[in-house]
């Protein structure tokens, strides 16, 4: 259904959000009320002073931490939805990296409460990045689970779990439950892996090496890695075990993790995992044998994914009840975009990633269609979805209710790395040495370098699903295509009116 049918309807009203790494975070509405001479937007975006969500995620540079001494320095962060007292209200936690994490509870009609400082919930590592909302002990509560990292040199990126106590405070317990991982982590995924009736998690990690430092020839996906690689933890009645290896997990230093989907992809009652992993590595598809192991499938299921992949989700868009996987990477849509910041890999280099194992992978979105045996159709391009620029979060469901589930994209990084001009001015060396050698006590060098950074908000993509594998982008009817800074994304029914809203975090 399009977007007039779903305002058409007077007796629905909605809102969405999203994880912005800006001074504030932004809500949006669905406008219900019929008008004759003009079409109401499908999402409104509610400011701070109205709705009371005043967090930011502002990233101060210095000399010791910075893009060019911390590669994700840019990647945002998380935001977790869910109920923590039970009152029936949809509640928001957000993460930042250098500020404070921040509690929000739902007072009702998109009014919100920042507890963050009663609810004993107090940030402990430098630098966080993903988030879960779980019932992590099965006690009817929704728990907290915080992912850290970004101390490279040091030990302050302990992951925080904030069991909840049923009063609307919470206990940092990760120690106790055997989830204090100290590594590189994005993201947490909580599921029943193994039927016991308790939840398990999924722990996606990144790599702390430099790029250049691999040697490609030595593909070491087998080699397992303390610091980085993905960790797969069974429940064990309140503790958690790192079962990764056992249970067949890549754990190696290759992982670039940057976003993680679990879902039963061959419909047999058992959950399984897609990984998405940046930079050179592939991606990785799980399959549940359903003994406590997973047979890693994916190069016997795709043909093709995506090359720096980023975020990943699942659903079903086309309503045949196999759920459908979708990534993202960084291919724009404008040209003028594609001739300054995109690199495309030339023929021998793709040659020798087929060599050494690391896959059929293209720089742009991928659709995986979900064809029930066992294999997939890669239809990104076929569905007009392979081109958002800079894409990180995805998320697919249903926003305007028709029936079928859309895709919306958390878009933009702040500053353009990849940027061909930026580049080759820096390459050269009078201009460099002019910037290591200038006595201007204001700005460092690593400042100058990245003050010169371009810098280009986008706007954000919200794909209308056509109900023939083809996608619409009505990023601009509905209301969400202010240019930002996005990451983190997430939604629920924020106000009980049935229908989805959306919150999403800007950087700066």
């Amino acid at each position: 259904m399009g977007s007039s049918e779903f305002i058409n309807n007077n007796s629905v009203k909605s809102s969405n959000k999203y994880l912005l790494y800006l001074l504030s975070i932004l809500f949006f509405f669905t406008a219900c009320k019929h008008t004759e001479k003009a079409v109401p937007k499908l999402f409104d975006q509610l400011p701070a002073d109205s709705t009371g969500i005043n967090f930011t995620n502002q990233l101060p540079v210095d000399d010791q931490f910075n893009i060019f001494t911390y590669r994700n320095f840019y990647n945002g962060c998380g935001v977790a939805l869910g109920d923590i007292n039970n009152d029936g209200l949809i509640d928001i936690f957000f993460t930042a990296n250098v500020l404070p994490n921040r509690l929000f509870l739902n007072k009702g009609n998109f009014k919100f409460e920042d507890i963050t400082a009663k609810s004993g919930i107090q940030k402990k590592s430098k630098w966080s990045t993903g988030v879960s909302m779980v019932d992590v002990n099965g006690d009817g509560f929704l728990d907290i689970y915080v992912c850290n990292s970004g101390d490279i040199k040091g030990d302050n990126k302990q992951n925080e779990l904030y069991i909840n106590n049923g009063n609307s405070t919470f206990t940092e317990r990760a120690e106790e439950y055997g989830l204090a991982v100290k590594g590189f982590s994005t993201h947490a995924a909580f599921f029943d892996y193994d039927h016991d009736g308790d939840l398990d998690m999924f722990l996606l990690s990144n790599s702390f090496k430099p790029i250049g430092s691999f040697n490609l020839q030595q593909n070491e996906r087998n080699i397992r890695d303390s610091m980085g690689g993905h960790k797969l933890f069974r429940n064990d009645g309140g503790h958690f075990t790192d079962v990764s290896a056992a249970a067949g997990i890549y754990g190696s230093v290759i992982g670039f993790g940057l976003g993680v989907t679990v879902g039963d992809v061959n419909n047999d009652g058992w959950q399984d995992i897609y990984v998405s992993n940046d930079f050179f590595e592939r991606d990785y598809l799980y399959i549940n044998n359903k003994n406590g192991t997973f047979k890693e499938v994916l190069e016997n299921q795709m043909h093709s994914i995506s090359n720096a992949s980023m975020g990943a989700d699942m659903g079903d868009i086309n309503n045949d009840g196999h759920p459908d996987i979708f990534v993202t990477e960084m291919l724009p849509e404008l040209e003028s975009r594609i001739k300054v910041n995109t690199t495309f890999e030339n023929w021998d280099k793709y040659t020798l990633d087929l060599k050494y194992d690391y896959w059929n992978q293209f720089t742009r979105n991928t659709l995986q269609l979900n064809n029930g045996n066992n294999t997939f159709s890669e239809i990104g391009r076929l569905a007009g979805v392979h081109a958002t620029d800079w894409s990180w979060g995805a998320l697919i469901t249903d926003l305007n209710n028709d029936g079928y589930k859309d895709i919306f994209i958390a878009n933009g990084i702040y500053k353009d790395l990849t940027n061909e001009d930026y580049i080759q001015y820096i390459s050269n060396y009078e201009v460099m040495n002019g910037i290591m050698s200038s006595k201007d006590k204001d700005k460092s060098a690593f400042k100058k370098l990245i003050d010169l950074m371009p810098s280009n908000p986008l706007s954000n993509y919200a794909y209308s699903n056509n109900g023939d594998l083809t996608f619409t982008n009505k990023a601009k009817e509905w209301g969400l295509d202010a240019p930002g800074f996005s990451n983190g994304s997430a939604y629920a029914d924020l106000d009980n009116d049935g229908d989805l809203d959306l919150v999403v975090n800007n950087v700066n």
